[in-house]
């Protein structure tokens, strides 16, 4: 008897103990704090220094910008009475944890209506978005937010100081910054699909309008990708009706500043490509290229910029094969503009000499930009390669030719980049440092819609998720928080163009210098050798603002950027 009494004692002490402590959880008041877009945020443990407790914007008309919530040791979190003072829109996302190289990161934004959701980690981002419409008359805007963490509420003021200044819109050439990014429609589609059970003919129409709307263009038109020589053609199947889908895609009017023509370059397999075009048999595309053209003018799209990417890194043989391709797309396709992904150097000086075959715009390696590994007894000797590639870059502007930039997989190049485990302000700090140095589009080839096997929102492994911006959604596409950073990047660039046109390259370069090294003269490099800094790379380039008060720092400079545009 004595046993069974102490069994009961034992069993009550230790409900009483777990109560206890239960009661001891729920009574640690979870933290609400506000940060910069673009902070970075882990899982678990403290939250970064110095929140505020209002979100302050400064934007200009046509801009959507963002800012974060952390919500810290809650269970469950909602946002209830969000107001915005009109014309301005106001929109929530949760952000979802993804697994990447192991790492959770909270890349994936999810639409949200505030309505509770338990929090899926310890740290709880959640995004408020402003856009503010053209037609928006500049001046200050308020609004706020309540917050209710574990029931506990907290009002968040919201101000937003709207600028004189416009940016252009997602179709115009002048004052954008042009974008040329890989997209896989197809692998978009069949992913929906395969989640969810929505057919391709649901998913695909809203995916270009949602790349549009981030400012970027793609290099693939997916089903519109013309599949014979004589250019679009019609057909009552959907997914063989290339004029339709073209039209789908691209928009009516157009939706994309720069627009890619469908031309394969030689990254694609033979027997995808497109038109049934070699990009290794220039000579044979006129007919095909003067067709698309025609469809294109009968539709209004000559006013982008239209351009041809028919190499990928290409050696000095293949140099001679776009030499070729330039030749045949300045003669057929009147207004086309040949990009190439690689930089200028004395070897291929053929193609930037100012003849007919010459490549419009050099795509050039942010790690390549500046110079190369400088040999340390030439060093001795006073001699340095740290900017010996812009001299080159420099000589093909003076002949006329956009200079471009792109990247992949930046760990290995030293440069800020678009993976997810990188300091989620690297990718707006990428976008800028085009502005700082006057480059005026920007490419890249790793893919956004590219999918391993499995849902991308639980695991994006593939590159450290730099193969995927854009996650699969069952009700619409589904944005990265890399890529909200890189729109407003491309904002900022957008921006401190105004600047530069309005009061010179060194107005923009001082705006910069508290995020790179730089001076009014020009970026200060760094390397390894040969260089005024020391870094661990051979490849010079300028140091950058990758720690905790850098989003801080841009948040800063854009409004200092806002006000030069303005004067």
């Amino acid at each position: 008897m004595n046993g069974v009494v102490r069994r009961l004692v034992l069993l009550v002490f230790l409900v009483l103990a777990l109560s206890a402590g239960s009661g001891a959880a729920r009574s640690t008041q979870a933290i609400v704090g506000i940060y910069p877009s673009g902070t970075t945020f882990a899982a678990s443990g403290a939250a970064p220094a110095h929140p505020a407790s209002s979100v302050a914007l400064a934007m200009p008309v046509g801009a959507v910008d963002d800012a974060t919530i952390l919500v810290s040791g809650a269970q469950n979190v909602a946002i209830q009475s969000p107001v915005l003072a009109g014309p301005l829109e106001l929109k929530l996302l949760f952000a979802h944890y993804v697994s990447v190289d192991g790492k959770a990161v909270p890349d994936a934004l999810l639409p949200w209506d505030g309505s509770q959701r338990s929090a899926e980690h310890t740290n709880q981002p959640v995004w408020l978005q402003v856009t503010v419409p053209y037609g928006t008359a500049a001046g200050a805007y308020t609004g706020s937010v309540v917050v209710v963490a574990d029931g506990t509420r907290t009002s968040v003021p919201i101000s937003v100081t709207v600028s004189a200044v416009a940016l252009p819109r997602s179709n115009e050439v002048s004052g954008s910054l042009l974008t040329a990014f890989n997209f896989a429609p197809q692998s978009y589609g069949a992913k929906v699909n395969a989640l969810y059970g929505v057919p391709a003919t649901t998913s695909l129409p809203e995916l270009f309008s949602f790349f549009a709307s981030y400012r970027l263009s793609p290099n693939n038109w997916g089903y519109g990708n013309p599949s014979r020589a004589s250019g679009y053609t019609s057909d009552r199947r959907w997914w063989l009706d290339k004029a339709g889908e073209m039209v789908a895609a691209a928009g009516q009017p157009g939706q994309f500043a720069s627009m890619w023509i469908p031309i394969s370059n030689n990254r694609w397999s033979a027997s995808t490509y497109v038109g049934g075009r070699s990009p290794y048999k220039p000579q044979a595309w006129c007919r095909y290229l003067r067709s698309v053209h025609g469809f294109w003018q009968k539709h209004g799209w000559l006013s982008s910029y239209p351009y041809l990417w028919g190499m990928d890194e290409p050696g000095l043989t293949r140099y001679r094969v776009v030499a070729g391709q330039a030749k045949a797309a300045h003669a057929c396709f009147s207004g086309s503009h040949v990009i190439v992904t690689g930089r200028p150097t004395a070897e291929n000086r053929f193609l930037w000499n100012g003849g007919k075959d010459d490549v419009d715009d050099w795509v050039v390696l942010a790690s390549r930009y500046y110079g190369q590994y400088t040999n340390p007894a030439q060093s001795q000797r006073g001699v340095s390669n740290a900017t010996e590639n812009l001299r080159l870059i420099n000589a093909a502007r003076r002949r006329g030719k956009q200079i471009w930039a792109y990247t992949y997989d930046a760990a290995s190049h030293s440069t800020p980049g678009f993976t997810a485990t990188e300091p989620l302000s690297d990718p707006r700090l990428f976008v800028d440092w085009t502005a700082l140095e006057g480059i005026t589009g920007l490419l890249y080839g790793q893919g956004t819609t590219t999918y391993s096997k499995g849902n991308p929102l639980d695991s994006n492994d593939r590159e450290a998720g730099s193969y995927v911006l854009v996650y699969p959604g069952r009700n619409g596409p589904i944005a990265s928080a890399r890529l909200e950073v890189i729109r407003e990047g491309i904002e900022d660039w957008e921006i401190m163009n105004v600047v530069r046109h309005k009061h010179g390259a060194a107005a923009v370069r001082r705006l910069l210098a508290g995020l790179f090294s730089t001076t009014s003269a020009g970026a200060k490099l760094g390397c390894t050798v040969g260089c005024p800094l020391k870094m661990g790379t051979p490849y010079s380039w300028p140091t950058w603002s990758h720690d905790a008060t850098t989003p801080q720092k841009v948040a800063q400079m854009r409004a200092a950027a806002l006000q030069a545009a303005a004067s």
